[in-house]
């Protein structure tokens, strides 16, 4: 088995992943906003960018103005991936006012083949398109259908957070081969974002259960060390 590799100079945050982001991995990221689930995929998608990857990134919070302004801010330079094409960004954001969009949102997903041609796929936040449609049956489908994917040795990384049924949750987590969540703890005297790592059937190495990190303006996500209380 191979992985997807993430590294970035100077940056300890693939090896508390196990050195990366295995083939065929099916994963779900939970967490609350500002629990630091989006800073996670967007160092991942960076990590795979400079590796030699291609990265579908599909984002229900975000324009394409805003992505890119937030990728520079952490100093993840994005601008020539989206022009050679090595990054496709969709920006779901502005079609969720539109109803004729959100009717059978989970369909349309499978149906777009664009999304699924490159080597890793990243939806944040999966669960936003979930709320629209709460069918458990088409749910069922639309895990089927990324599993099928990822075995073609693709990954795909989905994010989450509450806003959905428990019974939707654990049918996204059942599917899945890696399971996080994000929150907010305290480490020393401050509050530190933190990955909860509770599944990791593909892992190839040796990984952190709890990945403690704080975001820098200008630098990007930067792992901890300190023990977490």
């Amino acid at each position: 088995m191979k992985l997807f590799s993430v590294a970035l100079e100077n940056d300890e945050f693939h090896k508390r992943l196990g050195g990366g982001i295995p083939y065929g991995t099916l994963a779900f990221i939970l967490g609350e906003s500002g629990s630091g689930k989006s800073v996670v995929c967007q160092r991942i998608a960076y990590g795979l960018l400079k590796n030699g990857f291609k990265v579908t990134y599909v984002s229900t919070q975000l324009t394409t103005i805003e992505f890119v302004k937030q990728m520079s801010s952490l100093s993840y330079d994005v601008v020539k991936s989206i022009v050679k094409r090595n990054l496709l960004f969709i920006p779901v954001y502005p079609l969720l006012g539109d109803q004729k969009m959100i009717d059978n949102y989970l369909e349309k997903v499978m149906q777009a083949e664009e999304l699924f041609e490159n080597d890793i796929v990243i939806i944040d936040s999966f669960t936003t398109l979930v709320r629209y449609d709460r069918n458990k049956e088409l749910l069922r489908d639309v895990m089927s259908f990324f599993k099928r994917l990822t075995a073609l040795n693709r990954a795909i990384i989905l994010t989450g957070s509450k806003e959905i049924e428990d019974s939707l949750i654990r049918i996204i987590e059942n599917a899945c081969t890696f399971l996080a969540e994000t929150n907010v703890k305290k480490l020393g005297t401050d509050l530190k974002n933190v990955m909860t790592i509770k599944k990791y059937n593909l892992a190839l190495g040796s990984y952190s259960k709890q990945i403690a990190f704080r975001v820098e303006a200008g630098i990007g996500l930067v792992v901890e060390i300190a023990a977490i209380a």
